[in-house]
């Protein structure tokens, strides 16, 4: 089978070659037609989509599962940071490019700072801060004062949901990098271009927590590995068991755009609770399909290759219980790299002495590096088959029957051009009458198609807003009352709080318990929420290719007849017309028509911020600030009633806490419900109805078009009917050229198709 970039690059040639004859026409005197402006516009439209078009592979895992290694492992060199902290949320992306180099993009001012003021709500060691200003890295008091607070905090109030608190976490690698990070961080937002000796300085920014919480994103170029193309992106993604909720949405964004994703094991554990965890929720997500999975080997664990075959069998065994009929390549990518660094010449990459000895010691297993070998080979072919095929059948789907429709067209076009010039005035009068007549008819079928499509779109827009309306209410809602019902049903026992009471003060007590619990609702949302959200939106997907399928039918037949109709004219007029064997009309392949729009799924609900309601000011306007007050008349009465009245407060906090949670749920999902209506279902129905009217009007173009254009052949002064003809001719001839490479290209996709793609 031919490789994706080369089929590519014959699709921009014949793309090419189309445009060039279409211009030619265009710039001819005589020759201009409405249907040449839009082919035109079409040709303009996919030379875009053949350049621009990406394919997404996403390598994911659990922390410590090798994914950074394998994606080195990949690109041949020791290029993405190995063993990368977890606290912060880089998913590095790696494009193929001429030129190695890395563009880190860093967030603005205003990014960082509400980021902290999300993270300090409620918090507060001292009164000093309770005057309602929003925090300030730049101000060099608010620092001080926030790390004098953070330094008061106990190892148990730097714990929540049983991990470290990722508000505390961020709240102090902020502080800690801020002298270092100010040169790179503006107000408005930053890149800086690392490339050749610079490059590796990107990994000091991804592995330093104190850095790269100042990162928004990190995109490196990187030579293509072989066979994989150039239309690429391969994302390392953060161990999917990060303790931070908000990082799992992330990779779950991005994971939805994907078309492969990669899964890393590691042999040293096997399947864990936390890959099934995972695993599960991508199952949800209806993304299982698309994953393949690496069982990473490490040599020094494994006596021998038959117990390392044991663990794999196990694991496969434990994987198919999650992953029906789950595909399983066993290699070590660290051995894999360790041998691409020791074939290169001596450079920056060269293998260090340590690493060195490691591989020597691992070729001394020769059974085990075998097996490697030979599932490696089994990987690549596996992924750049996916890879390929992938990408090809998207470009068929988008392209190809359009190039051959304009193709097809535009030679009819000129083939009835080139008989009317044959023939006396009064055929040519005759012809006009006849083929305007039939024109008029086309025409009528075409506004009936528009009329028609118009009509589905504003129902279709009208049952799926109801749809949007009714899934994302907030009284009535299922996905908002899910969350509000977690929250109230959150057990918090303020009697579990005490010794925090009596050791940490009211507020760091009540800041404690909002940290845990918004991480708990984060996580839930993350968890059982975002899935349900995707499975929303694949139904609408369905809904609106169903209805658009039923309008396909009908009209495709009544586009055959009016092509059957012309064809019959043009017999009686005597003028030869190829004739095309007419393929139904379908409705459009809707991920080809969001990558053409740009269009991607609004990111998930586990992005939204607390701290529109929830700030301390509330709070003091129910009287706790009272109560934070009088805590020092409180300790005058015995110790019992003082902790009593202590906690009474902290219930009531807790409750309001809940109640606030709730309205920004609230809030939050009546503004996802617009965007999701407005800005992805709506526009998606919008591009579906235009692009079906596209595919349904594609092959009459070439005679629904306005005959006074083509009158212009007969009264042109400034070239003879025998050049006007020549001029057809050299187009037509170029035409059929494109046609035969077009038809070279459909016997590929055929046999494609019988070969099959599972990815």
């Amino acid at each position: 089978m031919e490789h994706y970039d080369h089929i590519k690059n014959k699709l921009l040639d014949i793309n090419k070659e189309i445009r060039r004859t279409i211009q030619t026409a265009l710039s001819s005197d005589g020759l201009s037609a409405q249907s040449l402006e839009t082919w035109h516009s079409t040709t303009e439209r996919i030379q875009r989509q053949l350049t621009e078009e990406t394919i997404r592979i996403a390598v994911v895992g659990s922390i410590k599962s090798g994914k950074s290694t394998l994606t080195n492992f990949l690109f041949g060199g020791d290029y993405v940071k190995r063993g990368a902290g977890v606290v912060t949320s880089i998913i590095t992306k790696i494009r193929p490019g001429n030129d190695i180099k890395a563009k880190l993009e860093f967030k603005t001012w205003g990014d960082v700072n509400a980021e902290m003021n999300q993270a300090l709500v409620l918090f507060s060691s001292t009164e000093s801060n309770m005057n309602g200003e929003d925090f300030d890295i730049n101000r060099e008091q608010d620092r001080l004062r926030l790390k004098h607070d953070l330094s008061k905090l106990d190892a148990k109030q730097l714990i929540s949901d049983d991990a470290r608190d990722p508000n505390s976490v961020l709240l102090i690698e902020y502080l800690k990098g801020y002298e270092r990070a100010k040169a790179f961080v503006s107000f408005e937002r930053e890149t800086t271009l690392l490339e050749s000796g610079e490059f590796d300085k990107q990994k000091e920014f991804v592995s330093d927590e104190s850095l790269a919480v100042y990162l928004r994103d990190v995109s490196l170029t990187l030579k293509a590995p072989d066979g994989f193309g150039e239309n690429l992106e391969i994302a390392d993604c953060q161990g999917s068991d990060s303790p931070n909720p908000l990082h799992l949405a992330m990779i779950q964004d991005y994971l939805i755009q994907t078309h492969l994703i990669i899964y890393a094991l590691s042999s040293r554990t096997g399947l864990r609770q936390a890959d099934i965890k995972f695993l599960t929720l991508m199952k949800k997500m209806g993304l299982a399909k698309n994953i393949i999975f690496v069982f990473n080997c490490d040599f020094t664990e494994h006596e021998n290759l038959s117990d390392l075959k044991q663990l794999l069998a196990r694991t496969k065994n434990e994987l198919n219980m999650v992953v029906e009929s789950s595909r399983v390549f066993a290699f070590s990518a660290l051995y894999n790299l360790f041998g691409k660094l020791d074939s290169q010449d001596s450079g920056p990459q060269e293998l260090s002495r340590k690493d060195r000895l490691r591989l020597e010691q691992w070729c001394e297993e020769t059974d085990m590096v075998a097996f490697s070998d030979q599932e490696t080979t089994r990987f690549l072919d596996d992924v750049i088959q996916k890879v390929s095929v992938g990408q090809f059948n998207l470009l068929l789907e988008a392209n190809v029957e359009r190039l051959s429709n304009i193709a097809s067209g535009m030679k009819e076009w000129i083939r009835i051009s080139r008989d009317l010039l044959q023939k006396t005035a009064g055929e040519v009068q005759e012809a006009f009458a006849k083929m305007d007549k039939k024109r008029k008819a086309s025409n009528q079928i075409v506004a009936t198609i528009k009329d028609t499509l118009d009509g589905t779109t504003r129902k279709l827009k009208r049952y799926l807003g109801t749809e949007v309306d009714r899934c994302f209410d907030v009284k009535y809602g299922e996905i908002a009352q899910e969350i509000i019902r977690f929250i109230n049903a959150y057990n918090i026992s303020v009697r579990d709080y005490k010794n925090d009471l009596q050791n940490s003060g009211f507020l760091l007590t009540l800041y404690h318990i909002f940290q845990t619990l918004q991480q708990a609702t984060n996580r839930f949302i993350a968890e059982q929420i975002n899935p349900k959200i995707v499975q929303f939106i694949g139904q609408q997907e369905e809904e609106i290719k169903e209805m658009f399928q039923q309008v396909s039918g009908p009209y495709g037949l009544m586009i055959q007849d009016a092509v059957d109709q012309h064809h019959q004219t043009m017999e009686e007029l005597g003028i030869d017309v190829a004739k095309r064997p007419f393929k139904e009309i379908g409705c459009p392949d809707i991920p080809s028509v969001k990558s053409d729009i740009r269009l991607s799924m609004p990111h998930l609900a586990s992005t939204m911020q607390y701290s529109t309601r929830i700030k301390t000011e509330a709070i003091l306007k129910l009287g706790l600030y009272n109560t934070l007050k009088g805590i020092k008349k409180l300790f005058r009465r015995p110790a019992a009633e003082q902790l009593h009245s202590a906690m009474r407060s902290l219930e009531h906090s807790v409750r309001r806490i809940k109640e606030q949670m709730g309205e920004s749920i609230a809030e939050h999902f009546t503004d996802y419900k617009e965007n999701l209506k407005f800005q992805y279902v709506f526009t998606l129905v919008d591009a579906m109805s235009s692009r079906l009217y596209e595919n349904l009007t594609d092959q009459i173009k070439a005679f629904t078009g306005d005959l006074s254009n083509m009158k212009g052949l007969f009264e042109n002064e400034k070239k003879t009917k025998g050049e006007l003809s020549e001029e057809l001719l050299s187009m037509e001839r170029s035409l059929d050229s494109v046609m035969a490479r077009i038809k070279e290209i459909q016997e590929v996709a055929e046999e494609r198709r019988i070969g099959g793609y599972n990815g």
